[in-house]
């Protein structure tokens, strides 16, 4: 797949021992916007807030430990990991469970290294993820989104409304997070 910038992005199915990939994603970024839901609607906060990359050592909140222990037994149960290359260097990752419910896929995790941002990466992960999701015959899919202006804008780009009702569990795992679903084509 060709993103808009020229750069060639493969995406690939990886072993489920390439969830150790996560701790290459450079997850630092700067959030001008943040994103609540009161009464059923999305409202937007200006904020000034820089998102450290991922704790490399330690296996606290923020750190790649953690984010491969909370993965690995989604992956393992039979999500499918995905990773983005260009020219052979790994972008970005993502995991979706395309058998999470009746009829219903879940969109878990999506991270592109800051540098290769904004070149089509995230969108070719969405893509990929959604084709699987079809293919075993899910008819939408479910996100928890970080509550920022970026995520937001990126799901809702791509055909994601604010889920009618929040999954519980998820909901109970992630509050602050932006619940979200779209129909998959």
């Amino acid at each position: 797949m060709a993103s808009n910038t020229g750069d060639e992005i493969e995406v690939r199915e990886l072993a489920a021992n390439s969830i150790e990939l996560i701790r290459e994603i450079d997850r630092s970024e700067h959030i001008d916007v943040l994103y609540t839901v009161d009464d059923g609607r999305l409202h937007s906060e200006r904020v000034e807030i820089e998102v450290p990359p991922w704790d490399p050592e330690g296996d606290g909140d923020h750190s790649s430990a953690r984010r491969i222990t909370e993965f690995e037994p989604i992956v393992t149960g039979g999500a499918a990991l995905l990773g983005a290359f260009i020219d052979d260097l790994f972008a970005g990752i993502a995991i979706v469970d395309p058998s999470f419910e009746e009829g219903t896929a879940w969109f878990a995790f999506l991270h592109v290294s800051r540098v290769y941002r904004r070149r089509g990466v995230a969108s070719a992960l969405w893509d990929a993820g959604v084709k699987i999701a079809a293919d075993a015959g899910a008819s939408s899919m479910y996100v928890s989104a970080t509550p920022s202006g970026s995520a937001v804008g990126f799901y809702t780009s791509h055909g994601c409304r604010l889920a009618e009702r929040p999954h519980p569990e998820l909901f109970a795992m992630e509050p602050e997070d932006i619940h979200l679903t779209c129909p998959v084509t």
